[in-house]
């Protein structure tokens, strides 16, 4: 496996050349811009080779996220290679090729197994599933046979309430009565709180790599862009305005990083740090897209100019596995499970001055 570097200029490449292709008139299906991604081992990086992933690690995985981000892929690309790839791994199930996603671990959900001929019978609702009609393969979690459980189901002739989010994206509801002989106990150690914010993480670094390239595009803006004679980004209120913008997309990068730091460990640490990070992250989208259309003015909205589909990615996604409040919620309460053990829980090795 390539470093991180050489994955996001790869990532970039691909992503970019797509981009560019549709603004140049032409119109390939986003189809061919997941085989061309799926056929560079991208699609399922992070997981083990022994299963038909990409090998590498959940870094590896979070930055195909970043792309995902960065370029407003139309592909379920972050819920394949982060969260449903990784759930059938743990799990010890071998990983199919094409585009995954995940659904049952969602707070409203509930998903319940029964032994069948040779299998299991998942019985529910999975709602909010991101991109279910378009994906071959559904990964869902479910209750029953003295634990938890995950199974592989092909979403074709379930019943689908197509649902979507500002940007545009499927987000469906599943319906579930169907046997599979896919499936297989989840491990302990992998929790539902733990499921909810590997999903999270994985939002939390779209919205980053949203936020980043949006960033970008202003900063880049506000330097063309003249006014009386001199760049725009020279006035004072257009350049406390960046100041700010900037300063959200870097605090979105620490708490990510952060995050980042527990990715192999899991256990509370992880979970509180990829909370806090999907609380930052929702909480500066809503400010860096204001920011962003406000210094650009009417450009910012113009059908051939990137910006619109960064934004309302940034206001769909910021609700997404998780409102800010309700992670924030969760952060709160794991806190005080921890008690006086919270600071050398959530920084190990470190001393406080």
């Amino acid at each position: 496996m390539t470093d991180i570097d050489d994955l996001r200029g790869v990532l970039d490449d691909v992503a970019g050349a797509y981009i560019r292709s549709l603004g140049a008139g032409a119109s390939p299906g986003a189809g061919e811009l997941w085989e061309e991604l799926e056929s560079l081992g991208l699609t399922l990086v992070g997981s083990a080779e022994s299963r038909g992933g990409g090998g590498g690690t959940v870094e590896h995985a979070i930055e195909v996220a970043a792309a995902v981000g960065r370029h407003a892929l139309p592909l379920p690309i972050a819920e394949t290679a982060v969260v449903a790839s990784w759930l059938l791994d743990s799990a010890g199930l071998d990983l199919p090729s094409g585009p995954l996603t995940a659904g049952g671990f969602a707070p409203a959900d509930r998903v319940t197994a029964a032994p069948a001929a040779g299998g299991v019978h998942l019985r529910g609702v999975a709602r909010a599933v991101p991109w279910a009609r378009a994906a071959p393969h559904l990964v869902v979690v479910a209750d029953g046979l003295d634990g938890r459980l995950v199974a592989l189901v092909e979403p074709a002739g379930l019943a689908i309430t197509e649902g979507e989010n500002l940007a545009g994206e499927p987000r469906d509801d599943v319906e579930l009565d169907l046997a599979t002989t896919i499936w297989a106990p989840l491990p302990a150690s992998v929790t539902n709180t733990g499921i909810r914010a590997r999903a999270a993480l994985s939002r939390s670094v779209q919205i980053l790599g949203a936020m980043e390239r949006t960033r970008d595009l202003t900063l880049e803006f506000v330097q063309q862009r003249r006014q009386f004679g001199r760049p725009i980004i020279r006035f004072q209120a257009v350049a406390q305005s960046v100041a700010v913008l900037a300063a959200e997309v870097a605090v979105a990068r620490a708490a990510v990083t952060r995050c980042l730091r527990y990715a192999e460990t899991g256990g509370p640490a992880w979970e509180i740090a990829c909370g806090a990070a999907k609380v930052t992250t929702s909480r500066g989208a809503a400010t860096v897209a204001a920011l962003a259309h406000q210094l650009h003015g009417a450009v910012g909205i113009t059908a051939e100019y990137p910006l619109h589909r960064l934004t309302t990615r940034l206001l769909a996604w910021q609700d997404d596995d998780g409102t800010e409040d309700e992670w924030a919620a969760v952060v709160g309460r794991s806190l005080l499970a921890l008690g006086p053990d919270a600071w050398s829980a959530l920084t190990p090795g470190e001393v406080l001055s």
